[in-house]
């Protein structure tokens, strides 16, 4: 565990890119074992960090390995059951986030700002794949409607005035990232159908996860000060 603390970072970092040079050569099976690599290795890079982590962190962690895994089989039962394992890590990662700025007052302006541009930007995504969903558009929209509520309460840990930098520099870009991320692969199942645009999805994901574990991360390392 000694070196998932020191060099966690540094082994997902390189899994990924890994990963992400596999898809460019076409090495299916291959790039299947380095995306089931990535959670795992930030669930060991988190134990491995001082302080407790709350269960709801490892759980969202587990949940996003259960998606990853549901996700690597081919097929609309699968995309279906993949949807519902980050639905499990979305609110997960809600609860928590909710959890950091609960009895906190705070100004709203921020929030309000993360509600506006969630919503616009979710209108036009849907706009633009409604066509092409068929029976998918009601699980499409619940989807997003989560995972807009997880953005919208990680952009509300801005209200704890010491978690203020892990927001900014954490919590709120992996949430963007988790939301832009899910976007071009909907984008990208529905519409698009680039297989090359596999990598900047893998990027965005890759990034969403590690700003987040790293956050959680700090938030451990802070109630342990």
């Amino acid at each position: 565990m000694v070196m998932f603390k020191k060099y966690g970072v540094r082994i997902f970092a390189l899994v990924l890119l890994a990963h992400c040079i596999l898809i460019y050569l076409g090495m299916n099976e291959l790039r299947t074992l380095t995306k089931l690599l990535l959670v795992p290795v930030l669930l060991s890079y988190l134990a491995a960090n001082k302080g407790k982590a709350n269960p709801l962190v490892y759980c969202g962690l587990i949940f996003s390995f259960l998606g990853d895994l549901i996700l690597s089989q081919t097929g609309e039962i699968f995309f279906l059951l993949g949807m519902l394992a980050f639905v499990g890590t979305h609110v997960c990662n809600s609860i928590f986030f909710i959890g950091l700025h609960k009895g906190i007052i705070g100004k709203k302006r921020v929030e309000l700002i993360a509600i506006f541009l969630l919503a616009a930007f979710s209108a036009i995504v849907f706009g633009e794949l409604r066509p092409y969903l068929g029976s998918f558009q009601w699980p499409i929209l619940t989807y997003m409607f989560i995972i807009s509520l997880m953005a919208i309460s990680a952009t509300s840990t801005l209200q704890n005035p010491m978690l203020k930098p892990v927001a900014v520099r954490c919590f709120i870009p992996g949430a963007v990232l988790f939301v832009l991320s899910d976007s071009i692969l909907a984008m990208n199942k529905f519409l698009w159908h680039k297989p090359m645009l596999d990598i900047l999805i893998m990027l965005t994901y890759g990034g969403a996860q590690y700003f987040l574990t790293l956050g959680f991360a700090r938030v451990q390392s802070l109630r342990e000060t």
